[in-house]
Order: C-alpha cells, then sequence, then structure tokens
C-alpha cells in the first residue's frame, strides 16, 4: 500500500492563503483611490478652498462714521441767528400787558407788549391844550404887532413896503416872535407825545419767534433795556473755525454737513457764505454758513459741522 503525500497539500494550502490576503490589500488599496477617499491632507487642502471662496453682496454705503478720518474734516460750531431784533421800550412807566412768552411764533406787526397808555394819552392832550394856548398868544401878539407897524408909519398889509428893520422890531415888542416860537415848540412836544404814544406799544417787526423775554405785567420798563429778541423764523447760521491749513478746502458755496449735539439723528446741509480774513493767535480762521431748512434750531446751540 502507497504512502499518500501529505507535505504537498498542506504547502497549496499555505500558498493559496498567503495570495489570497495578497489580493485582499491590493484590491483595498485600489477601492480606496477609485472611490476618492480622501486622507486628512485632501481634507485640509479641501477646506482651504472652500474657505477662500467670496460671496458678492452688495456693500452697504459708507455712513460718516465709516468714512476714514483722512478725508473729512470734523470741527465744532455753533448757531447764531442771521436776521433778530432787540426790542426796547423808550419810555420809564409801568407795563401794563405782555402779550407773548418765550418761544412763542409771532407774526409781522403783533403786539408784544403794552405800557401804560393812561399817562402817555395824557402827555398828548396837554401838548394839544399847549398848541391851542400858543395859537392864541400868537394872534394877539400878531395884532401888537400891526400896531406897531402902524405907528412906525406903514401898513402892516404891505409886507413889501414895510422895511425888514422895522418888521423886526415891531416881531420883538409886540412879543409876536415869541409867540411863534412858543407854537413851534408845543408842536415838537406833541409830535414827541404821539411818538411816546406809539412806542409804548411794542410789537414785532418781522415774522419770528419771541426769545429772551424779560418782563412781566406791572415791572417798571427801563428805557433802552432789552425787553425780548424777535429772531427770523428759519433764518440761521453756523459759525466755526477751521485751522489754517485746512482753509483751502473751504471756499465760498461749499457744501457743509451740520449736525446738532443735541439731536445727532438730526443732519441739516449748510453752504459757506462768509469768511473772516483774519487769523487769530491759535492760527484758525472764522467762518459762517448759511443753513437750510433749520427750523428747529435754536440760536446758540452747538453743532458738528463736516467737509467731505
Amino acid at each position: 500500500m502507497k504512502k499518500r503525500n501529505l507535505i504537498t497539500p498542506v504547502v497549496l494550502m499555505a500558498f493559496t492563503i498567503s495570495a489570497m490576503m495578497s489580493a485582499t490589500m491590493m484590491l483595498a488599496g485600489c477601492g480606496e483611490g477609485q472611490n476618492g477617499q480622501e486622507t486628512p491632507e485632501n481634507d485640509s487642502i479641501q477646506m482651504n478652498g472652500v474657505d477662500s471662496i467670496t460671496v458678492n453682496e452688495p456693500a452697504p454705503s459708507p455712513s460718516i462714521d465709516s468714512i476714514p478720518m483722512a478725508g473729512i474734516i470734523r470741527t465744532m460750531g455753533k448757531v447764531v441767528a442771521a436776521h433778530y431784533a432787540d426790542l426796547s421800550f423808550e419810555t420809564a412807566l409801568p407795563i401794563e400787558r405782555v402779550l407773548v412768552k418765550n418761544g412763542q411764533h409771532v407774526r409781522h406787526g403783533q403786539t408784544i407788549a403794552v405800557l401804560d397808555q393812561f399817562k402817555l394819552r395824557n402827555a398828548i392832550e396837554q401838548q394839544q391844550r399847549a398848541i391851542e394856548q400858543a395859537q392864541l398868544e400868537m394872534e394877539q401878539a400878531h395884532l401888537q404887532m400891526q400896531d406897531v407897524i402902524i405907528s412906525q408909519g406903514y401898513d402892516p398889509d404891505k409886507d413889501s413896503s414895510v422895511p425888514d428893520n422895522v418888521r423886526h422890531n415891531a416881531d420883538v415888542k409886540s412879543g409876536y416872535a415869541l409867540a411863534k416860537n412858543r407854537l413851534a415848540t408845543a408842536r415838537t412836544q406833541l409830535a414827541a407825545a404821539q411818538h411816546e404814544l406809539r412806542s409804548g406799544v411794542l410789537t414785532a417787526p418781522f415774522d419770528g419767534v419771541v426769545a429772551n423775554l424779560s418782563i412781566q405785567a406791572h415791572q417798571l420798563a427801563q428805557p433802552s433795556q432789552t425787553v425780548c429778541r424777535v429772531i427770523a423764523n428759519g433764518d440761521m447760521e453756523v459759525e466755526f473755525r477751521v485751522m489754517e491749513a485746512d482753509l483751502c478746502r473751504y471756499e465760498v458755496g461749499t457744501e457743509l454737513l451740520v449736525i446738532p449735539v443735541a439731536n445727532k439723528s438730526i443732519q441739516y446741509t449748510a453752504l459757506v457764505n462768509a469768511i473772516n480774513p483774519i487769523v487769530d493767535q491759535q492760527g484758525a480762521v472764522t467762518l459762517c454758513a448759511r443753513l437750510s431748512g433749520a427750523q428747529e434750531l435754536f440760536d446758540g446751540m452747538n453743532v458738528e459741522v463736516i467737509l467731505k
């Protein structure tokens, strides 16, 4: 009976297993390349590619705060009234009525305050009686003047026939010249009394708003003391200073942006309308710009002036 060779099958089996394992590893490597599986390095490269993508979105319009400081000039200024009038009484009399208050809008010719009218009207009546008295005195003196001329041998009704020296002497002796002077004085005083009556009623010289009202009824008015100020509606300017080195950027007609400190959400435009040709000790020049549509601004307000 022949012996079977057992070595050969064992060797074949071991060779077969080894070949199968090698084929499996090769297939696995090929599968990774074919299936596109990425290594950590590939992941890093891919992520960098995604981060570098730029999304095209509409850029927002730049605001004043976003403009570089090198592109604008900012300075502080003060609002001033371009057209105003300080009102006062001319006579020291008690104030009878005050018809307005601070911040009130008034129309041209509207009454603001009234002085005691009794004394003013009484002064007019006294001057009218003084005129009547002076007229009577002048008529009486005229008759006496004619008597003096007749006593000199001349006809008073013929002016050309009476010498000038004779007529002058007759005027003085009769008191006619003095009476005529009294009449002229009485008429002048009547005109002054009528003016005081008119000035005893303060009225608005134009449409505007009342400011700095400093009187009350029954107070004694002081002559030439400011009672109030009337500021023309919307007629405002802004005064500000710029350094001499920046003056070349400002010309008459240059447009500015004005922002009130009290409310920075509001913006006004202004045009430079005057440049004071003096450089002060700090090396600055004062400019003035006319504001447009500044109905809500007050005289003396602080504002920020911006030149783009």
